[in-house]
């Protein structure tokens, strides 16, 4: 099976249950994102993690062509930036803190983190 077809099927199932979550259980990831934003731990954990998945991932799929897995090499690229700036830049996450409010969460998160699990679910499933 093809690297970004596995990639894709992990990224939809993460994408649709989270935001699956994030409709049901909104003051659940309201209170576990507030946590995150304000304990050193969490965010140096995250970065850790996002840093070496990103790594793993880009290093496995850096593929820059025109169809639908450039999508998949962006979303590596972004794992592994983000957690580069969580390790590096920490206190940067404060400055997106109104995000995590529960208007926050149904406004940016819902929507982006839906479509693209049904778009990843999509080419990882049925394309």
């Amino acid at each position: 099976m093809d690297i970004s077809i596995v990639i894709a099927r992990v990224i939809s199932i993460l994408y649709l249950s989270m935001g699956i979550g994030l409709a049901f259980s909104n003051s659940y990831y309201n209170k576990a994102f507030r946590k995150i934003v304000h304990d050193s731990t969490y965010l140096f954990l995250g970065g850790w993690i996002a840093t070496v998945l990103g790594a793993v991932l880009v290093h496995y799929h850096n593929i820059w062509v025109s169809d639908w897995r450039t999508l998949v090499t962006i979303v590596c690229w972004i794992v592994l930036i983000k957690g580069s700036m969580l390790l590096a830049f920490p206190r940067l996450i404060k400055h997106f803190e109104d995000w995590f409010t529960p208007d926050g969460i149904q406004r940016y998160y819902l929507p982006i983190v839906t479509a693209l699990g049904l778009i990843f679910g999509y080419y990882g499933f049925l394309a």
